[in-house]
């Protein structure tokens, strides 16, 4: 009689286990207007820029750090804080990169038109300092070398990716590999000498993130993990608050974020803590 007791004593509590371990913590919310970009540094903190240049930096329990104001402003579209001593801006409209140290104090900045580049439409920075860039003009990915001011390398990616449109929007280099999001194609993945090495075929419109070896994306109310070696899938549900928002993870906490809010889950407490 005591062993069946048990038996239904666990059969009870297992729905109310199961459910605490999926449910999510109240987020710490940061409002903001014209968020265009987010990125995470390797100490948790959170860079935000806007419409209009401005960057804002914020530790992980939501808490204003500092900020930086361009003397010439333009939306910025790409952001990568992820390295350890730089952050990285590029805009579009303005044909710009800006490079700055932890304290938003900027290191380099310049025009990539007066560089050999005409129509640069997607940006980051890599390992060594190395710049990154789509030229849309010539369909060509190029390495550029800021403290040198020379383009290194550059291949055609219309020889690569021959049955591509070739709309890059984004390009990320995570652990020796380069990925490019193509609208409408998925992710293409090359090495850094940018030799292609395989696509997945799968197709968001959210800013590329990265946990180990996988990719993130939120779609359809969850959070999507896809092994981008083996391409295996795993899932979760988002929380109750996320909707129309991208995606961030580190080692402390979960971020979702969207033209107006950053929403900030302390990751121990949520349904992702072993991720």
């Amino acid at each position: 009689m005591k062993k069946l007791f048990l038996i239904i004593l666990f059969l009870w509590q297992c729905p109310n286990l199961w459910a605490q371990e999926n449910e999510w913590p109240e987020p710490i919310v940061i409002k903001q207007n014209r968020i265009s970009a987010v990125s995470l540094d390797n100490q948790d903190f959170i860079m935000m820029a806007n419409q209009e240049g401005d960057i804002y930096q914020y530790d992980r329990f939501g808490e204003f750090v500092n900020n930086f104001s361009p003397s010439r402003q333009g939306r910025i579209d790409f952001l990568e804080a992820t390295w350890t001593v730089n952050i990285f801006t590029y805009s579009i409209d303005l044909q710009e990169y800006r490079i700055l140290d932890r304290f938003l104090n900027p290191i380099a900045e310049n025009r990539v038109q007066t560089k050999g580049i005409n129509l640069g439409k997607a940006a980051t920075l890599g390992n060594n300092n190395i710049i990154w860039i789509y030229d849309e003009s010539d369909f060509s990915l190029k390495q550029f070398d800021h403290r040198r001011n020379q383009i290194i390398q550059q291949q055609p990616l219309n020889l690569i990716l021959t049955n591509s449109d070739l709309m890059i929007q984004e390009i990320k280099e995570y652990q020796n590999l380069v990925f490019l999001r193509i609208k409408d194609e998925g992710i293409s993945i090359l090495d850094n000498q940018a030799n292609l090495i395989k696509i997945l075929p799968f197709n968001t419109n959210q800013p590329l993130a990265f946990r180990k070896q996988e990719l993130i994306y939120v779609q359809n109310g969850l959070i999507n993990f896809v092994d981008y070696i083996n391409a295996t899938p795993s899932s979760f549900a988002n929380p109750k608050e996320v909707k129309n928002h991208a995606i961030l993870i580190s080692d402390k906490a979960v971020i979702f974020y969207n033209l107006s809010e950053i929403l900030i889950y302390d990751k121990a407490f949520s349904p992702l803590n072993q991720r």
